[in-house]
């Protein structure tokens, strides 16, 4: 699957306020769902830092998780992955 073909199945599972519209609002909830998931992200090496414990599977899961923000906010403004 490329970039376009992620980017393009993920418009089924885009249910928020403006999906679609590339307004302020689905602008505002794309940006808010990127920083809280990224949040995730480094929750999960500063756990790795305190406890020596890396557990790959839950860091994969929120970088899919970026992934999927990066993907709808780049739709919102018109933008392709690739």
């Amino acid at each position: 699957m490329t970039l376009n073909e992620y980017q393009k199945a993920l418009e089924q599972f885009a249910f928020y306020p403006g999906a679609g519209t590339g307004n302020q609002v689905a602008l505002t909830y794309c940006a808010l769902g990127l920083t809280g998931e990224s949040g995730e992200v480094a929750e999960k090496i500063k756990k790795y830092i305190r406890d020596g414990v890396f557990e790959t599977a839950l860091l994969a899961k929120e970088l899919g998780d970026v992934l999927w923000y990066v993907a709808r906010m780049s739709k919102e403004l018109n933008m392709s992955l690739e």
